[in-house]
Parts: C-alpha cells; sequence; structure tokens
C-alpha cells in the first residue's frame, strides 16, 4: 500500500503526517480485521473499491465453479456503531443543502469537520481511527447509495440489480458476468426506503400509485424500479445501469477490437449523409456505448434531439 506525501491546500507538514499515519493505522486495521475465504472455495481475486474502508473479493466454489462476489467493509464495533445512530441523528437537524455547484459528498465533507467540533462529546473515547470508519458509514448512508454504495466504485461492474427482500444483489461483471454477491436487502422497509431514497435523488417520486419508475440518477446512471408487491411477488425490486465517466469514442471500439476501421469509417459516412441507424441487440450487449460512440461522429453544429420512455 502507497500513501501520497503530497500537501493538500491549507494542510500543514504535521498534518499531513498525521493524516499519512493514521492511513497506516486504517490499513493495518483492514488487514487484522480482512474478510477470510470460507471452506469450499478459493479466492480468484481482491481488489480495493475505496480503500482502505472497502474491497472487493471474487471467491469460487470448488465444486460447482460458481463465482460470488464478496463485498469486505470495514465493520463497526458495538462502541463506533452506537457512535454511529447517535452522530447521524445530529446530522438530520444540522446537515445544510449543497452550495452552488457542490456535489451532496462535496457538501457534507466540508461540513462534517465543524458539525464533529460541536458534537465530539457524543462520539466520548472513541478512537480518531474509529470516527474515520464512522464517517466511512456516514457518508456511504446518507449521500452514497447505502450498502451498494462501494459496488458503484468498481470499474467492473455494469449492472446492479435487487428481485426483493432477502434476495441477494446480483451484479454484471466485465470478467465474470452475471455474478450474485453477499449484499441481502433482510427488511422490506429497508429496501423500499433505498429505493424511494435513490428515486427522489432523481427529483422524481415512486409509490403504491406509481410503482414503475425509470429515472437517470444524478450520476448518469440509470435506475429501474419496482416497488412494492404488488408489482412483484418479492416486493420491491430495482436494477441499476452503471455508466462509464469516461465513455467509449469510436476509437476505443477500433482498438477493443468491437469494430474495424471500415466499418467506423462507413458509420461515419452515414452521419455525414444524415442517413438512418438502428442499433439492435440484447441486454448488456453495448447498445448505450455502440450509440453514444456514433454520436461522437455527428457534426457538433446539428441540433439533436433525444426522445425517451420515461415515468
Amino acid at each position: 500500500m502507497k500513501f501520497s506525501l503530497k500537501l493538500k491546500k491549507g494542510q500543514t507538514q504535521q498534518e499531513l503526517k498525521d493524516s499519512v499515519w493514521e492511513e497506516a493505522e486504517l490499513v493495518g486495521v483492514m488487514e487484522t480485521q480482512k474478510w477470510s475465504v470460507p471452506e469450499g472455495y478459493i479466492e480468484v481475486e481482491y481488489y480495493p473499491l475505496k480503500p482502505p474502508f472497502s474491497y472487493a473479493a471474487v471467491i469460487q466454489n470448488e465444486e460447482t465453479l460458481e463465482y460470488l462476489y464478496v463485498l469486505d467493509e470495514l465493520p463497526l464495533t458495538r462502541e463506533e456503531r452506537e457512535g454511529y445512530f447517535r452522530l447521524r441523528n445530529i446530522l438530520e437537524f444540522e446537515l445544510q443543502a449543497p452550495e452552488g455547484e457542490e456535489t451532496l459528498a462535496e457538501s457534507f465533507r466540508r461540513q462534517m469537520p465543524a458539525i464533529l467540533a460541536k458534537h465530539r462529546k457524543v462520539l466520548g473515547g472513541i478512537s480518531p481511527i474509529g470516527v474515520r470508519k464512522i464517517l466511512y458509514y456516514l457518508e456511504r448512508d446518507i449521500v452514497g447509495y447505502g450498502k451498494i454504495d462501494p459496488l458503484m466504485y468498481d470499474d467492473y461492474v455494469e449492472d446492479i440489480g435487487c428481485s426483493g427482500v432477502n434476495k441477494p444483489v446480483y451484479l454484471w461483471h466485465r470478467k465474470y458476468e452475471n455474478i450474485k454477491t453477499n449484499i441481502v436487502f433482510r427488511d422490506e422497509q429497508e429496501l423500499e426506503d433505498f429505493v424511494m431514497r435513490m428515486v427522489h435523488k432523481s427529483g422524481k417520486h415512486v409509490s403504491i400509485a406509481f410503482p414503475i419508475v425509470d429515472v437517470t440518477l444524478p450520476e448518469k446512471h440509470r435506475l429501474a424500479v419496482s416497488f412494492g408487491k404488488e408489482t412483484t411477488p418479492y416486493g420491491t425490486a430495482f436494477t441499476i445501469r452503471k455508466f462509464r465517466k469516461d465513455p467509449f469514442t469510436i476509437i476505443d471500439l477500433i482498438e477493443n477490437e468491437t469494430i474495424n476501421e471500415s466499418i467506423a469509417a462507413y458509420l461515419w459516412l452515414l452521419m455525414e449523409n444524415k442517413m438512418s441507424v438502428m442499433i439492435i441487440g440484447a441486454t448488456g450487449a453495448g447498445k448505450t456505448t455502440a450509440l453514444n460512440a456514433i454520436a461522437c461522429l455527428i457534426k457538433p453544429s446539428y441540433k439533436i434531439i433525444s426522445v425517451e420512455e420515461v415515468a
């Protein structure tokens, strides 16, 4: 594990040293509390998501050869969990809306030092390492995606889906394809609250009266929801289709050998001459990826109109 010794704006040399030592301690704690591979499985891959707090482990059943995606997060102790809930109750009243162009995460990180200084007593004798862990879970649950938040930082993950309460979350992994995770929503209220919060982040509403919703999340990911047992046999279900921060260009498709130069040139000619194109494919085939790449060939001076089916 490497640590950056680059000073941040307004940070002193001593503060930098303290943060590096604290990071090293956190990594040490993670090593001692690291999830262990269960009997009958072998570890295929282990990589960071939001280090040093969360990692992904891909393991394989030695008999069935089935893959399992394990989210390995640094756990809270009983004392830290109690501090988490006390501080979360305070944040419901103290946390303010973002300013200007701030994201939710940026606003949260800006406000937390002052709130912590004001209410440090509610954390009792919890160590600085414990406070860092609490802040990780608070940011995950308040401004992030809750228990699936680390998955949003996995560049290998394309789709995340849950078909109901007590059903494992599945994802589509670029290396291991459709794979089950160790994440489960055990309570119906927990799942419904999670889905409602995600939909509200997009400025939409979901309820028994309007149970089918398809929205775009602030990070441009797509969320499809079926709310309640009236629409699905196991209750509320959702699917999140993740999109890359840097979409593939037509050059990327050529370099990845998805298409060759002749096909790329042909598509460019079609765009130049305003011809019709239809993109068809199964789920996960890359329809949106292809469309985004082809759209880059349209002249910047042209006006583009998008017609979508929305909730």
